[in-house]
């Protein structure tokens, strides 16, 4: 779990930032022990930062199934998968 901290950003930290817009709180119980505490989505568009990692652009992208999402740097998936909004627009996401 410690490797989250250390990548492209310290993604435990981006993701408290970005799950916290939707009113979702992510908290440390013990050492590598976490608890997800679900927000509440409501109907306006949320813009997500992905800080410069392709994870972060990916693993929040279903949020879009809840709300209007914008995803700054989309283009931050190429670093492993070029062709994910292209096989998300596939099963049905709007992608603009």
């Amino acid at each position: 779990m410690e490797s989250l901290r250390i990548k492209e950003t310290d993604r435990i930290a981006a993701l408290q930032n970005e799950l916290g817009k939707i009113g979702a709180t992510l908290t440390e119980m013990d050492a590598g022990r976490w608890m997800l505490t679900p927000g509440k989505v409501s109907g306006e568009e949320i813009t997500i930062n992905t800080y410069h990692d392709h994870r972060m652009a990916m693993g929040l992208a279903p949020l879009a199934t809840l709300t209007n999402l914008k995803i700054e740097s989309p283009d931050v998936v190429n670093k492993s998968y070029p062709g994910f909004w292209d096989d998300m627009q596939s099963v049905g996401f709007e992608i603009r």
